[in-house]
């Protein structure tokens, strides 16, 4: 079996699985199965990749999810808006990465002044 067969069965065996890292949120109404990554999130808005890392009240999120069962079966494009779990957010990037999508996205989330 070849690398690439072996790592895209990994995805569905054990990454896309609800009891090991996985979880359902809402793609612009349809659900999917995806892993959120907090901690590559925010390595990449630290690290300054995309520039917005100057503006608090923007919220970043960083998802993992395979192209095979994504909605529309293509890859979203950046800068557009979508409804993430009913929220509104941007897409800030994307890439394909052996099978998932890595989506990037960003809301505007402003903080109470105090």
């Amino acid at each position: 079996m070849a690398l690439k067969d072996r790592i895209a069965e990994d995805i569905d065996r054990i990454f896309m699985q609800q009891d090991h890292f996985a979880e359902t949120h809402y793609w612009n109404g349809y659900a999917i199965t995806c892993v959120p990554d907090d901690e590559e999130s925010l390595k990449r808005k630290n690290n300054n990749v995309n520039d917005i890392s100057w503006d608090q009240n923007t919220r970043q999120i960083l998802i993992h999810t395979p192209l095979a069962t994504f909605p529309g079966g293509r890859e979203p494009e950046p800068n557009t808006h979508v409804m993430y779990d009913n929220r509104p957010m941007k897409v800030l990037d994307v890439q394909h990465n052996m099978g998932l999508l890595d989506i990037l996205l960003t809301a505007h989330d402003p903080r109470e002044m105090m």
